[in-house]
């Protein structure tokens, strides 16, 4: 179970990007003489930083000819190779920044940078990603499970932590980490290789992009933390050999890579009285974070209202649902509903992962919630208009948006019942 990893540390500045592409390609020669099985790239490793939406669109349109050059040196070498490319967006202006997964087969699994670095402006250049990328790979009769990962994401252990659960034995990074930060560098990596008892190997580039100093430090880390190789902070090709049974291993003696118990499922913990709410939200906001607020019966709970909650969750850091209790339902929809009671409502909306807290409220309409609680983005249906929404003035009046959302799914409640009464 053992294999052989090759870390490209390059300059990304100090060369033109086809220059960049010629000498990632002299190092998939050099790792498959030396038996490496993968090769690690930088982020961006073509060009570096690129510091606004034009340059980047520009170098994307050049990517799948890079793409291309990779995959016949993978091919050609029998390696698997990482490498970082910004790629071209259908739907918007500004590309993905994006970490390939390229197999001596000419298959490919494109990741999409999840966290953008937002002090850097890359928001403004780059268009985020939805989901990982687990990747499961064949190398030399080895199965090998992959994480890929680019750069800031290695400062939310959420993304190792999933890739966790789904079995990788393996985290790749690919990197444009800064000199200033370059101890962080080192300690997340080593960090997130020890809370997920798995090897972490990190190709970051160095030198100088603009103003920004590059700190170097590619490293390769072991399932107990300790460092297997590093890089200096000059160009460099390292290589490191992993023995995946120490992740067999490390898993069997104790598991800290997956949680045990139930704790982390309690549900209930989302459903609280206003009082209790107003605190949470209170600690939440003074750390920062940005509260949406939407409100509903939710009735029965269908495809609608799902993409619905996960659309409004996007517009923020954490999603609180006002529900309307069972006295308020009666009012607005009449003496056969609801359906289902209060407590069962909650307990179904608060079971979804997007859905952060539910209140219930008494109340015709959620008028007072959003008094107490002063939500930064406040939720609804396309179908109103924003002088029609409850508390739509009053969030503007704090500073804060409104946010109308248009149903993706023909479907309601209403439906739903009535195609039950016809059956």
């Amino acid at each position: 179970m053992k294999l052989r990893i090759a870390l490209v540390q390059l300059d990304p500045g100090s060369r033109s990007p086809l220059e960049n592409i010629e000498h990632a390609l002299k190092a998939a020669d050099e790792s498959a003489n030396k038996e490496a099985s993968i090769l690690c790239l930088p982020e961006l490793f073509p060009y570096g930083l690129l510091p606004n939406k034009i340059l980047a669109k520009e170098a994307a349109t050049q990517a799948k000819e890079f793409l291309q050059s990779l995959k016949g040196a993978a091919t050609a070498n029998n390696i698997v190779i990482f490498a970082g490319l910004p790629w071209p967006n259908d739907n918007d202006n500004r590309p993905y920044n994006s970490l390939f997964v390229i197999t001596p087969q000419g298959e490919t699994v494109r990741y999409d940078k999840l966290h953008l670095f937002t002090p850097f402006g890359e928001h403004e250049s780059f268009t985020a990603g939805q989901r990982p990328a687990t990747t499961i790979l064949k190398i030399r009769g080895i199965k090998l499970a992959v994480g890929p990962m680019i750069c800031f994401d290695i400062r939310f252990p959420e993304l190792a932590r999933r890739y966790s659960l789904e079995g990788c034995n393996l985290l790749v990074v690919s990197a444009l980490w800064p000199q200033s930060r370059k101890e962080n560098f080192v300690t997340l990596l080593k960090t997130r290789a020890m809370e997920n008892q798995c090897y972490v190997a990190a190709s970051n580039a160095c030198g100088s992009c603009g103003d920004v100093k590059l700190a170097g430090a590619s490293l390769v880390a072991s399932p107990d933390g300790s460092i297997v190789c590093k890089a200096d902070s000059q160009e460099r090709l390292i290589f490191a050999d992993i023995d995946l049974k120490q992740v067999t291993d490390a898993r069997a003696f104790f598991n800290s890579s997956r949680p045990q118990g139930s704790w982390n499922y309690m549900v209930e913990e989302k459903i609280c009285p206003l009082s209790r709410l107003k605190e949470l939200v209170a600690v939440r906001k003074a750390a920062g974070q940005k509260l949406v607020f939407t409100n509903g019966c939710f009735d029965i709970l269908h495809a609608g209202h799902v993409s619905y909650l996960k659309r409004a969750r996007s517009f923020g850091d954490f999603l609180v649902v006002g529900l309307n209790s069972d006295t308020s339902v009666k009012t607005i929809k009449g003496a056969g509903r609801p359906i289902n009671p209060e407590e069962e409502r909650a307990l179904v909306l608060a079971s979804l992962s997007f859905v952060d807290f539910v209140v219930i409220f008494s109340e015709a309409t959620p008028e007072r919630l959003i008094h107490e609680l002063e939500p930064d983005v406040l939720v609804k249906g396309a179908d109103w208009q924003e002088n029609q929404i409850v508390g739509a003035q009053f969030v503007r009046s704090k500073g804060g948006e409104v946010e109308r959302i248009a149903f993706e799914k023909d479907t309601s409640t209403t439906k739903i019942v009535k195609k039950i009464r016809e059956l």
